[in-house]
């Protein structure tokens, strides 16, 4: 008797193991584009309409310092979507070359227009105590612009060589 007791808990928890998995699989789909198109919601973004330059040692109030970092009312801010190449310390004259471009196409799309900064989700700021944010435009990442154009990569946690 108790053999059989036991097949049914077995039948039945396999039973509701499958219903479970089978909700998962119809349900994941649609969770995935639910988080992908509101990737960048987790905090309201504020918009921003300034006219910006390229960074000196002067002002910090709005500039750009390379394809990946601007400053913005004092405040250091790495675009947390993308990593562009280094100009400060490029281990190549390609990776500066490119760097450069980034840097100039960078600051093109930012005076394009307003724009909105939203945080990033997870995560408020790095380790060199830069505030990481997303830049939109018309619901689209100014970082992912540069993907598109090949001159930054989709940030993927770690650094890439780009010589």
């Amino acid at each position: 008797m108790n053999s059989r007791l036991g097949d049914v808990d077995y039948r039945q928890t396999r039973g509701i193991i499958k219903q479970i998995l089978v909700t998962m699989i119809a349900v994941c789909p649609a969770v995935q584009t639910a988080i992908s198109e509101k990737a960048y919601a987790s905090e309201s973004g504020s918009t921003v309409n300034e006219h910006f330059q390229m960074c000196s040692r002067g002002s910090h109030k709005a500039c750009v310092v390379d394809g990946d970092t601007i400053w913005l009312d004092g405040q250091k801010i790495r675009i947390a979507d993308i990593d562009t190449p280094e100009v400060g310390e490029p281990k190549c004259s390609s990776e500066l070359a490119l760097g450069n471009r980034a840097t100039d196409r960078m600051l093109e799309l930012i005076n394009e227009g307003p724009f909105e900064i939203k945080a990033w989700p997870g995560r408020d700021v790095d380790r060199y105590g830069r505030k990481l944010r997303v830049l939109i435009r018309d619901g689209r990442s100014l970082g992912d612009i540069l993907v598109s154009e090949g001159l930054a990569r989709t940030l993927s946690g770690r650094r890439e060589p780009w010589c």
